[in-house]
């Protein structure tokens, strides 16, 4: 595995910046998302956020894959600042999925609906009901710290 450590290192940085710009389109469609009250507008922007998902999720594959590798080949296990970029992660992971998900998932469901000319049929104003939210500083502000705490531990390796 010793012989690997670069590779997964390489693995692990790569994984981070695809992961990140990935997910940078939809963290700017979550901003961008809110202002909009044109229900075509709105779909469009979700779809567009929606096309980032696959490589974001690709990247994150990468990122944890690599940095497993990277512990495993430098014989990192137990060192305490991998199990906290691992409880970081892990905890940052299920904040953003609980707190962004049933919303956008919710926001395109309500969506849906059509009219013959297969635009969205719902209403602006229950749309701008929908839209009047701070998940997107809620999901930046936990996004944000968490990965600063990332860059923290690997660079500082406190323990």
């Amino acid at each position: 595995m010793e012989a690997f450590y670069s590779w997964f290192v390489v693995a692990h940085l790569v994984g981070l910046v695809v992961f990140a710009i990935s997910h940078g389109a939809s963290a700017f469609m979550s901003f961008r998302v809110r202002n909009e009250r044109d229900p075509v507008v709105v779909d469009a922007l979700l779809k567009v956020g929606g096309i980032a998902v696959g490589p974001m999720y690709i990247g994150l594959l990468l990122l944890v894959v690599g940095g497993l590798g990277a512990a495993a080949g430098a014989n990192l296990w137990g060192q305490p600042w991998i199990i906290a970029s691992m409880v970081v992660l892990v905890v940052v992971l299920v904040v953003m999925w609980a707190v962004a998900s049933p919303y956008y998932m919710g926001l395109r469901k309500a969506l849906e609906e059509r009219g013959p000319d297969g635009r969205p049929t719902m209403e602006p104003a229950a749309l701008a009901v929908m839209l009047d939210t701070r998940r997107p500083e809620i999901l930046a502000l936990v996004g944000t710290v968490g990965l600063v705490l990332l860059v923290w531990l690997m660079v500082i390796k406190p323990g």
